[in-house]
């Protein structure tokens, strides 16, 4: 019967592990949809990076106007329970390319980190099909 007792525990532990995963994911995505609601014009990105540890770490949202490169709103979640929360961080609002210097752990280094490279890979200009030279073709279907 003891075993059985500790089976039982062990099965609620998981459960109760994926309850709290479930309600920290819900309020990452809260966050988002937030700042994005907060922030909904033409050319303000939003993204964001993490920063994980052993025992803690850290998440950045960040909304950034991608024609001046400037944090306009910043929020972080930091800590290393579920019960964390995210939390409007204003000394990272301002340049971006000053970010990594006003962060105050090596987590939010590495969340800001990703989130300027997300926030490049977004902002980066794609090729058009247009820019691209024609190709003309001759009477018989080749290219010239």
């Amino acid at each position: 019967m003891d075993q059985l007792g500790f089976i039982a525990l062990l099965i609620f532990a998981i459960v109760l592990s994926f309850a709290f995963s479930y309600q920290q994911h819900r309020a990452y995505v809260g966050a988002i949809r937030e700042l994005a609601d907060a922030h909904d014009r033409n050319g303000i990105v939003v993204v964001s990076g993490r920063g994980k540890g052993f025992l803690r770490g850290c998440v950045v949202i960040l909304a950034v106007d991608a024609t001046t490169r400037r944090i306009l709103e910043a929020r972080t979640m930091q800590g290393s329970t579920v019960l964390a929360r995210f939390r409007r961080t204003r000394f990272l609002e301002g340049n971006l390319k000053g970010a990594l210097e006003r962060a105050t752990s090596k987590h939010m280094v590495t969340a800001l980190e990703q989130a300027t490279a997300q926030f490049r890979e977004t902002t980066r200009p794609t090729r058009s099909l247009r820019a691209r030279s024609p190709r003309t073709a001759t009477a018989e279907g080749t290219p010239a």
